[in-house]
């Protein structure tokens, strides 16, 4: 399959090549008698601006897929290029625990108050570390980028069955899980999870600083499509300590270890 897909490409490459070459020939026949043999007639540039590429990551401090991640490249020099990064991630705090009580297969993280939300706009370089060789294949690049963090601070929420004491009618509610730690709610239990949705409308911004480092795989690219695996580590530092779990100290300096997988196409 790969020897396919190589050939196809290089059928491809052949072909365009072969277009300008055509395209050349006949721009040079139609110069003006006038004009020297031996200058060229202006053709349009190929040489690529600039670079969008979105990204999907996971963390050490996320689940499976904890962010998404949007970079745009400005390719002004072969050695080393300027982005500008945008990068929307959720934190949970490494203390945190799957409540070993559930109920129908669900379940909840004891003691969670709080989720942390982060938007990190940034700006950056990346320097060539390897550069690709004449015959294509991957390149090695080095990554570091600053800005602002904007901490979203959202309460968790968890869906409780209720039991009315004036008409003895059961609900399911989905409530902030720390009001199930005092007597708001008498005699409920917590079911499971609520749905992410809930608590935006209690956001609180808590703002910060971030400074992010890393290594960048760019794979082979096909035309002006490309594809690149990142890795690396950031640093986040808030204004005010986060409170994320019950009876636990809130922290204002998270550490983070990554992996994004990037798709992008230059133009």
């Amino acid at each position: 399959m790969r020897y396919c897909i190589f050939i196809s490409c290089l059928i491809i490459s052949l072909s365009s090549w072969a277009q300008r070459k055509s395209t050349s020939a006949e721009s040079t026949l139609q110069i003006p008698s006038k004009q020297s043999p031996t200058k060229k007639a202006n053709l349009p540039s190929e040489k690529l601006s600039s670079t969008w590429a979105i990204g999907i990551s996971t963390s050490t401090n996320s689940e499976i897929i904890g962010g998404l991640s949007l970079r745009k490249y400005w390719l002004n020099d072969e050695k080393s290029q300027s982005f500008a990064q945008l990068d929307a991630d959720i934190i949970k705090d490494y203390r945190e625990f799957t409540s070993p009580y559930s109920y129908n297969g669900r379940s909840y993280i004891e003691g969670k108050l709080n989720q942390l939300i982060v938007i990190r706009p940034a700006y950056g370089r990346r320097w060539t570390l390897l550069q690709k060789s004449a015959e294509g294949g991957p390149a090695l690049k080095g990554v570091l980028s600053t800005g602002p963090s904007i901490g979203l601070q959202k309460p968790y929420y968890v869906d409780i069955s209720y039991t009315n004491s004036a008409t003895s009618q059961a609900y399911t509610l989905a409530v902030p899980y720390a009001k199930t730690l005092d007597d708001t709610y008498p005699k409920a239990f917590i079911i499971g999870d609520a749905s992410f949705l809930k608590g935006f409308d209690a956001l609180t911004p808590v703002p910060g600083w971030h400074i992010k480092t890393g290594l960048n795989l760019e794979l082979e690219s096909f035309k002006h499509n490309h594809m690149s695996i990142e890795l690396g580590f950031c640093l986040d530092y808030f204004t005010k300590p986060i409170e994320m779990l019950n009876q636990t100290e809130g922290r204002g300096v998270y550490t983070t270890g990554y992996l994004t997988l990037f798709f992008g196409k230059s133009h």
